[in-house]
């Protein structure tokens, strides 16, 4: 009766377990709080005066100040820190072992009774027990697991801050692009005005004006496709960041010499490699799922040995005391561990291959994107460098003009020139911009410019 009374208790100590209460969720309100976001939230100035950042919407917004606002609103990192606070809970459920099981085997005598009492009762406790080397490895598939889905929730991180600067990055070219190309359709309007005047006095004939409509023509389109990128551009950061696209209107976006991205030379390739190679979050992610699949491998080599339970229990026959000890063996009749143990071997082989190609295409990402860079960057140095000099030719231009040595639409030219010439050396500048970001993402650390903030997971809880 004691034995039966203590399975009871633990029963009801079973069932104390805490359950989360129901949360609700309303798609109408999460719309209204979602275009309800702005940048003067007082959570994100938390965020950002734990990262040492100003917390002032007048202070200009920052490749890391748009990073932390990314980290506090972006829906899609804390789904990655759902999806990892699950894998963890699963990780944990998984290590755990059986619970013994109780036994009540009540019996009541209706006729030919013999003894004093008609009962028979009895209790017993079946403990499952452990496979050689079965603790170690459900430790050691936990840690793994769990480290696993700290390094998903790592990669997520550098997404998002990825995703944000480069947003950021896009949208401040864009601008420029378009104030470039407003230049160059300014000067091409008055090219193509003074070469209407030459036609009319009869200077030039309507071939030139053609020529002179055709170009203006082209850069009016150009124009308005550069407008449409830089509203493109300005949505993309909204989405990056997760909020509202009114909600940067107004905002201050600034990148700290962004017409000065590092040199190709002065980016070590054997460091970077080695950083690469060995220190990427989505690398580490592999291997702890290699550490997993390794675990996993020896806790299916411990079910050669047939799974064996125990149970003690106490018997109560008819006013006799009896102390009863029972053994549950597996008969391997059907099958053995060998199916079980060549798909574990199989899923480390499968691990160990997937740790291979990731990092061969790390590598390999790594070498095309310092190629990439350092070719656009080459080509960025010769087109601004042929912009300066443009840009002289139309200043010298101006100065012939007003002493009389040239005409009016000369200058012009060479002004459409010049212009044209610096909206080159912008495009050439975001390619080289957007090439450096490739490289960053094959690193996964900021190379340009430096960032104050950490690289690590679990420091960056900023979920609004």
């Amino acid at each position: 009766m004691k034995s039966a009374l203590a399975g009871l208790l633990a029963l009801l100590l079973g069932a104390c377990a805490t359950v989360p209460p129901p949360r609700a969720l309303n798609p109408q309100a999460e719309a209204h709080a979602f275009e309800a976001r702005h940048l003067s939230d007082s959570g994100l100035a938390a965020a950002e005066t734990r990262f040492g950042l100003p917390a002032n919407t007048k202070v200009p917004w920052t490749p890391d100040r748009i990073t932390v606002a990314a980290w506090y609103f972006n829906p899609v990192l804390a789904q990655a820190r759902a999806a990892a606070a699950r894998a963890e809970a699963e990780a944990t459920l998984g290590a755990q072992r059986a619970n013994p099981t109780l036994q009540l085997t009540p019996e009541k005598v209706f006729s030919g009774l013999s003894g004093t009492s008609p009962w028979t009762i009895g209790v017993a406790l079946l403990l499952p027990l452990l496979h050689p080397g079965e603790a170690a490895a459900r430790r050691e598939i936990e840690a793994a697991d769990t480290q696993a889905a700290r390094d998903d929730v790592a990669q997520a991180v550098w997404q998002s801050r990825s995703r944000a600067v480069a947003a950021l990055r896009e949208v401040l070219l864009a601008r420029r692009a378009q104030a470039l190309a407003k230049a160059v359709l300014r000067d091409e309007d008055a090219f193509l005005a003074a070469v209407q005047r030459r036609v009319v006095a009869g200077e030039d004939d309507r071939g030139a004006l053609l020529v002179a409509e055709l170009d203006a023509q082209r850069v009016a389109s150009d124009l308005a496709a550069r407008r449409a990128q830089r509203i493109a551009t300005e949505h993309a950061l909204a989405a990056a960041v997760g909020v509202p696209t009114q909600a940067l209107s107004g905002a201050d976006l600034e990148w700290p010499e962004l017409d000065s991205p590092p040199a190709p030379t002065a980016l070590p390739p054997a460091a970077l490699a080695q950083d690469a190679a060995w220190n990427r979050v989505d690398l580490a992610a592999l291997l702890a799922r290699y550490r997993s699949a390794e675990a996993q491998l020896r806790l299916a080599a411990g079910t050669r040995f047939p799974t064996t339970s125990i149970a003690p229990g106490y018997l109560y026959d008819q006013g006799q005391r009896k102390f009863t000890f029972g053994i549950d063996v597996e008969l391997p009749l059907f099958h053995d561990a060998s199916a079980r143990i060549r798909a574990a071997a199989a899923a480390r082989d499968e691990a160990v291959a997937a740790v291979r190609a990731k990092q061969a295409a790390i590598l390999n990402q790594l070498d095309a994107a310092r190629a990439d860079y350092t070719e656009r960057y080459d080509a960025w140095q010769r087109l601004a460098a042929a912009a300066a000099t443009a840009q002289s030719s139309a200043v010298r231009a101006t100065a012939l003009r007003e002493a009389g040595q040239i005409d009016r639409p000369a200058e012009l030219a060479t002004r459409v020139a010049s212009a044209t010439a610096a909206l080159a050396a912008g495009d050439a500048l975001s390619a080289a911009l957007n090439a450096l970001g490739r490289l960053e993402d094959a690193l996964q650390r900021p190379l340009w410019p430096d960032s104050t903030l950490p690289r690590s997971a679990d420091s960056t809880g900023t979920s609004p």
